[in-house]
C-alpha cells in the first residue's frame, strides 16, 4: 500500500530564517512567522497581479503600475529575507517588509484615485501586521503612519494636488472586492498564525513546567520522590491525620553493604541496584503509598493503610520478601540486604522529625542486631 508523507509547511519556511534556534524556542516561531508572512504576501500578490491583468478594467498604464508594484514588493521581500536569514534580525526584516508593502500601496493609491482608490483600503493591514508580528508599540507607530497617509490622500485634492486615476470610468466593484478580500486575508492569516503559535508556545511551556516540576520533586536515578518533596508530603499527611484523627505508618529502609557493592563493581552497578529496588517498591506498594529516596542508599515509604504495629510488621515482611528476590543486572545476579525500621503516627511522634527519628533508630537497632548475629 502506498504511503503518502504528510506535507510540512515549515520545510518551505525554515530555510528562509536563521537555524540557530531549537524547536520550542519562542524566537523560532517569530522567525517562522516573518518568513511565512513574506512568502504569503508574494504568493497573494502573484494572484492579484493575475486578476488585475485579466479581469480588472485597467489600461496599459494601469497594468504597468501593477507590474511595477509586484517587482518593487518582490525586491523588498528578497531584501527582507536576506536581513532575516543572513543578519538574524527579525524585527528589522519585518519592519522593512512592512515599509516596502506600505510604500507600494501608497504609490498604487496615489496613481489610482487617492482616497477613493481600492488600494487605500489595503493600508489597514499595515498596523495589524505590525501589532501581531512585532509588538503593540510597532502597531501604534504604523497605525499613526497609516492614519496620516489616509489624511494626506483625503486632503490632497482640496489642497490643489492632482490625483491621478489610471482606472477608466467603469464599474470598479471588482477592484474594491479584491482590495477588501486582500485586507481580510492578510489580517486573518496573521491572526490565525499568531493564535496557532501562541497555542504551541502554551503547550510547550506547560510541558516544560511539568518536566521541571517532575525533576524538582523526583530523584534522577530512580524516579522515586526526592527528600525535599517527601518531607512536604509527610507534613501534609500529618496535617491530614491530625484533622481526621487518622494514622499511618512510616517505613525507613537502609540498604546493607551498598557501599561495598559500589566499590567492588562500580557506581554503574550501584545505580542499577537503586533503580531496580525503587521500581520494585513502587510496583509492590499501593497507589496511595509514597515511595521516596531520601539518601544515597536510604528509602522511605508512607503507607496510609497501615495503622497499627501488626500492620507495620506485615509491611516489614513484605519488604523483606522483595529484598530476597535476586536482581538480574548487567553484571549478573545480585541479592539485596537491608535493615528496616518503622514508626506509626501519632503513637511514635506527632511531627515529621519525631517520626523519622523513631523509624531511623529502630532501623539502626535492626542493623545492630544483624551485625551481632553475624559475629
Amino acid at each position: 500500500m502506498t504511503k503518502f508523507r504528510r506535507f510540512n509547511l515549515f520545510s518551505l519556511i525554515d530555510p528562509l530564517h536563521s537555524k540557530t534556534y531549537s524547536e520550542g524556542d519562542a524566537r523560532l516561531y517569530r522567525h517562522r512567522f516573518t518568513a511565512g508572512l513574506i512568502l504569503s504576501a508574494m504568493f497573494y500578490l502573484s494572484i492579484v497581479l493575475f486578476v488585475a491583468s485579466y479581469f480588472l478594467p485597467l489600461d496599459d498604464k494601469g497594468l504597468d503600475i501593477v507590474r511595477l508594484l509586484f517587482v518593487f514588493v518582490g525586491f523588498g521581500a528578497l531584501l527582507s529575507i536576506y536581513i532575516l536569514r543572513a543578519l538574524d534580525q527579525r524585527v528589522i526584516a519585518t519592519n522593512f517588509f512592512i515599509a516596502v508593502l506600505g510604500l507600494a500601496l501608497i504609490y498604487l493609491a496615489v496613481m489610482t484615485g487617492g482616497i477613493l482608490s481600492p488600494a487605500s483600503i489595503c493600508l489597514i493591514i499595515i498596523p495589524a501586521i505590525a501589532t501581531l508580528s512585532i509588538d503593540s508599540t510597532a502597531g501604534k507607530i504604523w497605525g499613526v503612519l497609516a492614519v496620516v497617509t489616509w489624511s494626506l490622500l483625503y486632503f490632497a485634492p482640496q489642497l490643489g494636488f492632482d490625483v491621478k486615476k489610471s482606472m477608466p470610468d467603469v464599474d470598479d466593484s471588482l477592484a474594491f472586492y479584491v482590495s477588501i478580500l486582500t485586507s481580510h486575508t492578510f489580517i486573518a492569516f496573521v491572526a490565525l498564525y499568531y493564535e496557532g503559535t501562541s497555542k504551541r508556545l502554551r503547550l510547550n511551556l506547560l510541558k516544560e513546567k511539568r518536566e521541571f516540576h517532575y525533576l524538582a520533586n523526583h530523584d534522577a536515578h530512580t524516579g522515586a520522590i526526592n527528600r525535599r518533596h517527601f518531607l512536604e508530603i509527610l507534613q501534609s499527611e500529618i496535617a491530614r491525620c491530625e484533622k481526621s484523627a487518622d494514622s499511618f505508618c512510616l517505613f525507613y529502609i537502609d540498604l546493607n553493604d551498598f557501599k561495598k557493592a559500589n566499590d567492588e563493581y562500580g557506581h554503574h552497578f550501584g545505580d542499577q541496584i537503586l533503580e531496580v529496588f525503587a521500581r520494585r517498591l513502587r510496583h509492590r506498594t499501593r497507589a496511595s503509598d509514597t515511595v521516596a529516596r531520601i539518601g544515597g542508599d536510604e528509602f522511605c515509604v508512607i503507607s496510609r493503610d497501615m495503622k497499627s504495629e501488626d500492620d507495620a510488621k506485615c509491611g516489614e515482611r513484605r519488604f523483606e520478601a522483595i529484598l530476597q528476590e535476586p536482581m538480574s543486572l548487567n553484571e549478573g545476579s545480585y541479592t539485596l540486604k537491608a535493615s528496616i525500621g518503622w514508626s506509626i503516627y501519632p503513637e511514635h511522634g506527632k511531627d515529621h522529625e519525631a517520626l523519622l527519628k523513631h523509624a531511623d533508630q529502630q532501623m539502626y537497632e535492626v542493623k545492630r542486631r544483624k551485625k551481632e548475629g553475624r559475629n
